[in-house]
């Protein structure tokens, strides 16, 4: 049995690799596809140096000792959160400061903040049990919210989803209590969901609808008109709402044309593949063109155009691949260490696929997220690659159990006090004392 175990990661590592290879082959593929329709070039080329950089990282992580990266830990998550700083003092691209202009490549410190911030996780919550109190939750949600916060002032709103739900799968794996985790939940939806009323004053006509459809109930009228709407929804931005009204609204003909165009436009095309793909090029060039960006955020809808529902599911298929090998690796090592990083890796790249394909579908608003090591974008790719590179590397090093496996928390037991048998008033039977 021992010697299962050991194989067991090795050969997951390979087909982990080869799925990973897979992808980003595919998603090459359908770049210029997308760049055939559109009549653009080079995006194909670019995503092709990336994804040879993407192995190289891959590579690397995978070769080095996954504990030097949490030795590490630290000093990466401060020198990310200065980059989430820097941008602030950048100019702005696309209204938003998400980029370092390097001339010759952006970066964009939000990918790597997703990695350094799993990293560090799983290198706080590696020994103890300090978690398992809600005084002890304190630090792991603080080291969540600060670069959570940074992103949402860029603002990405679509990045910064995916840190909550990594950290609650990790403090869940590492034996955080499910009361404690349940109750923050229930808290933290209220808190979100607590009526705030907003003066419609000085809002122009375009938000003033746009805050009137999502909002619980409006008061008064005229320079005195309130509306009242969730606490979340009244800090959003303008283009967050519409996206989120687009959403619910995604079948009205009115919105078809404004709010919900791209949403309706990556519908058309996800279902004109059908089941094996448009044969005609000529006539999937139509369809491809209706939709813009479509490079980026949906490129799944360009997949479903070109191959179908068969193209679809074997893609999935691929991610699924990654998914459950990952959760043998994690399975499989004694290491707390190398288990949290793996959970965290896989609950990353879950998050990322079920937002992007649930957008792309109409099952979630729209938000600014890729699809791992298919969409366009070097950043998102070479950190995927990382971040997979340290999967693979939890899988083929197997450090020697010492001690009990972990995360086996022992429950607190209270005390017996120590009491002497006293004798029953009225016979001579004598009582053990209860505790």
């Amino acid at each position: 049995m021992a010697g299962d175990e050991k194989k067991m990661p090795r050969f997951a590592v390979v087909f982990i690799t080869a799925a990973m290879l897979a992808l980003m082959l595919v998603g090459i593929l359908a770049i210029r596809i997308s760049e055939q329709a559109e009549g653009n070039s080079g995006f194909a080329y670019k995503q092709t140096i990336f994804a040879i950089v993407g192995v190289i990282v891959f590579a690397i992580c995978a070769a080095v000792p996954y504990p030097k990266f949490g030795k590490a830990a630290y000093p990466l998550f401060g020198v990310t959160l200065a980059l989430l700083v820097l941008v602030f003092f950048l100019p702005e691209v696309r209204g938003s400061h998400r980029w370092i202009d390097l001339k010759f490549f952006k970066v964009q410190p939000s990918e790597l903040a997703k990695l350094s911030l799993i990293i560090l996780l799983a290198w706080y919550l590696r020994f103890g049990d300090h978690y398992r109190s809600l005084v002890g939750l304190i630090p792991p949600f603080l080291l969540t919210l600060v670069p959570m916060m940074l992103i949402l002032r860029e603002p990405d709103l679509g990045t910064s989803l995916l840190f909550l739900p990594t950290l609650y799968v990790m403090l869940f794996m590492a034996g955080a209590k499910r009361r404690h985790l349940f109750g923050i939940v229930c808290v933290g939806t209220v808190l979100l969901f607590i009526p705030i009323p907003q003066s419609t004053a000085s809002m122009s006509t375009d938000v003033k609808e746009t805050r009137k459809a999502l909002a619980y109930w409006t008061m008064g009228s005229g320079d005195s008109e309130y509306v009242v709407s969730a606490s979340v929804l009244a800090v959003m931005k303008k283009h967050q709402l519409e996206r989120i009204d687009g959403f619910l609204r995604q079948d009205d003909p009115r919105v078809i044309q404004g709010k919900g165009y791209h949403l309706h436009r990556s519908k058309i095309v996800l279902g004109s593949g059908k089941v094996t793909g448009r044969g005609d090029w000529a006539e999937a060039e139509i369809y491809f063109r209706m939709l813009p960006d479509d490079h980026t955020d949906f490129i799944f809808s360009i997949i479903g155009g070109q191959w179908g529902f068969v193209g679809c599911v074997i893609l999935l298929g691929l991610y699924i691949v990654i998914f459950v090998l990952g959760v043998e690796i994690a399975y499989a090592t004694h290491d707390a260490f190398g288990r949290l990083l793996a959970v965290g890796v896989l609950g990353l790249l879950v998050s990322q696929i079920f937002i992007n394909v649930g957008m792309t579908m109409g099952l979630m608003p729209i938000t600014g997220m890729t699809l791992p090591f298919i969409s366009y974008g070097g950043s998102s790719l070479i950190i995927n690659c990382a971040a997979l590179g340290l999967l693979v590397n939890v899988g083929h090093r197997k450090p020697i159990l010492l001690s009990r496996r972990p995360f086996e928390h022992k429950e607190p037991t209270a005390p017996i006090p120590y009491r002497p048998l006293e004798k029953v008033a009225g016979g001579a039977r004598w009582e053990v004392p209860k505790p």
